[in-house]
This record gives structure tokens, C-alpha cells and sequence, in this order.
């Protein structure tokens, strides 16, 4: 995928131009794309606090694409992104912080684990930066919140598809990001697995405390997983806030 770079100005990166509330997510974009036959306009504003956010709508809705402007994989057209006093994206200043300074963790459906690598392996490959001693404590740390400790040195082909999810999840959230996207990783998956594995999600940011999107078309996610929800149709928000209010 091709991806519009701006000229990176870091020092406003850095500095918000207005201040955030500690940990909010702000996004305000329009992002179009041009067809012979078709074209499709994500128009969005909105604040997303810490917690969990379910980002809802039909198929063709934009919700990929709104966490691919989020990730730095897209670039809009016109807006503004940032958290807390973080700007990822300001088309007026010309900032478009590179993908990999944003410090966001992103699991694809698809997952996109390394077959050839152990879980261990698969979590540490995000810090492999870092000194051993503290990568061994990392690692150890995010084994155990998600409960695959006893996993560390099978390959994914030897695991379930839950156990799966959670090594994901754990490669993600080892980074310490300051945002966690989520693009339909446990749809696959029964319900009461996928319940077991928010709920050790949400102990985790009870610590950490950042923004998680969550993108599902699924009503029941809606309903059984998330504390607020934002409803996208046709590139628009059409509702959010709490998710019993908003459903």
C-alpha cells in the first residue's frame, strides 16, 4: 500500500497547538477517495476517552479506514489527529508522524503473526531494541496477563485460534502503545472466548488506561463488549457515546 508522506516538521509533532485531556483520543478528518464509478468520503469528528470503543456500522461504513488514517497507513485529506499533547497529524502544519513513531498498536483480522516464530519470539520481535534483561521482563509480564505463558515456545500453527488472539494482543500491547486498534480480530471466535479474552484486555488497561478501538458490523459486540460505541455509516458518524444509550 502506498502511503502519503508529508515533510515531518518533529517539534510540532510533539506539542499539541491546543491541550487534550490526558489520554483522549482527537481526531477530526475528511479522507475521499475518487472513483471511475464510485466515491466514498470519510467525514469524522469525535473524542474517544480511555476504555473501550466499539466502532460499528455496516460493511463499506469506513471504519478501516478511519483506524488507517488513526495508524498513519492512510493520510486525510484535511484534518487533524493527536493524543493527549501528541500530534500525529495536522494537514495545516504539515505533520504526518511516519508510522512506525506513533507508537500505536494495531491487530489486523488476519492477525499477521510470524509462522515461523515461536509466541515468545512472535511477542519480543517489537522489542527486540530493548536490553535482554528488560525484553525477558516484558515478555514475562504480557505472558501472564493473557495467560499463555505455558504457550512461549510453540509455534501458532500448534495453538488454537483464542490462544492466537491472545499472542496478538500480547505483540501489540508489549510495545506499551499509547492507542490500541483493533480491526475485527475476534470475529472467528465463540463468544464465551471472546468475552474471557476483553475482559483480560480490559485488566490490563485498568492499568495503562488508553484508547482502544474495537471495529465490529456485529450488534452482539456492540451490546457485549464495549463501554462506549461509535457509529459510522456511509463515511459519517450517525451516533456515539455510552453504548446502551447510543443503542
Amino acid at each position: 500500500m502506498a502511503v502519503e508522506m508529508m515533510d515531518f516538521a518533529p517539534d510540532r509533532a510533539l506539542e499539541s497547538s491546543e491541550k487534550d485531556v490526558s489520554g483522549n483520543l482527537s481526531v477530526q478528518i475528511r479522507k475521499r477517495f475518487d472513483a471511475a464509478r464510485d466515491s466514498f468520503e470519510l467525514d469524522v469528528a469525535a473524542r474517544i476517552p480511555a476504555g473501550i470503543t466499539i466502532v460499528f456500522g455496516p460493511s463499506g461504513a469506513g471504519k478501516t479506514t478511519l483506524l488507517e488514517c488513526i495508524a498513519g497507513l492512510l493520510s486525510p485529506n484535511f484534518g487533524k489527529i493527536a493524543i493527549e499533547n501528541q500530534v500525529f497529524f495536522d494537514r495545516a502544519l504539515k505533520v504526518d508522524v511516519p508510522v512506525r513513531k506513533r507508537k500505536i498498536g494495531y491487530v489486523f483480522q488476519d492477525l499477521a503473526l510470524f509462522p515461523h516464530l515461536t509466541v515468545q519470539q512472535n511477542i519480543e520481535y517489537g522489542i527486540r531494541e530493548l536490553n535482554a534483561a528488560l525484553q525477558v521482563d516484558k515478555t514475562r509480564t504480557i505472558l501472564e496477563s493473557f495467560r499463555i505463558s505455558s504457550l512461549r515456545d510453540r509455534k501458532p500453527s500448534q495453538i488454537s485460534g483464542g490462544e492466537r488472539q491472545r499472542v496478538a494482543l500480547a505483540r501489540s500491547l508489549v510495545t506499551d502503545p499509547c492507542l490500541l486498534l483493533l480491526d475485527e480480530p475476534l470475529a472467528a471466535l465463540d463468544g464465551v472466548t471472546k468475552t474471557k479474552i476483553v475482559e483480560d484486555l480490559r485488566i490490563w488497561n485498568a492499568a495503562h488506561c488508553i484508547p482502544i478501538l474495537y471495529v465490529t458490523h456485529s450488534r452482539e459486540e456492540v451490546l457485549a463488549l464495549g463501554d462506549r460505541v461509535l457509529m459510522l455509516e456511509a463515511g459519517k458518524i450517525i451516533a456515539q457515546g455510552p453504548t446502551r444509550e447510543v443503542i
